[in-house]
């Protein structure tokens, strides 16, 4: 089997960015499952594949998902199938937590990150306002203090 690469960090770091740069050298990414509503660009079963709640607690309930977590009131999972067959991933820390121990040991995790300035910035650009910038700021200084 090969080595998974999984990458983490706040929200807005570049981890997109980054599996994209994976993916133009021939590896294979992972389409996470989502209960979030799609960002503006963002396309179905590319970027994410944007399921309903009752979806994907469907999911949960007949194991179709490898990891899953509730991150931000929203629900985010790995598929077990993508799981089998992808070689790049994006996800959240409560996720890296579930992922079994022999197969943590066939996974490189990076951890992804950048400056508060250009988070912010970023978030600007994907036309989050004030109040939900703020929001998110918060729950990643939680997941991701020292």
């Amino acid at each position: 089997m090969s080595k998974r690469i999984i990458l983490v960090g706040p929200s807005a770091t570049g981890k997109n960015f980054i599996r994209e740069q994976f993916v133009q050298k021939g590896y294979k990414a992972d389409c996470s499952y989502t209960t979030r509503k799609p960002r503006e660009g963002e396309i179905d079963g590319i970027d994410y594949k944007f399921i309903s709640r009752e979806g994907f607690q469907d999911g949960v309930a007949f194991n179709h998902f490898y990891e899953w977590v509730i991150y931000n009131d929203q629900c985010y999972g790995t598929g077990l199938k993508e799981w089998n067959e992808c070689d790049i991933f994006i996800m959240e820390t409560d996720g890296i937590g579930h992922i079994k121990p022999e197969d943590r040991n066939e996974s490189l995790v990076i951890y992804v990150n950048t400056s508060l300035k250009t988070r912010i910035d970023r978030m600007k650009e994907r036309g989050w306002d004030e109040k939900r910038i703020l929001e998110r700021v918060k729950v990643d200084e939680d997941k991701f203090k020292d």
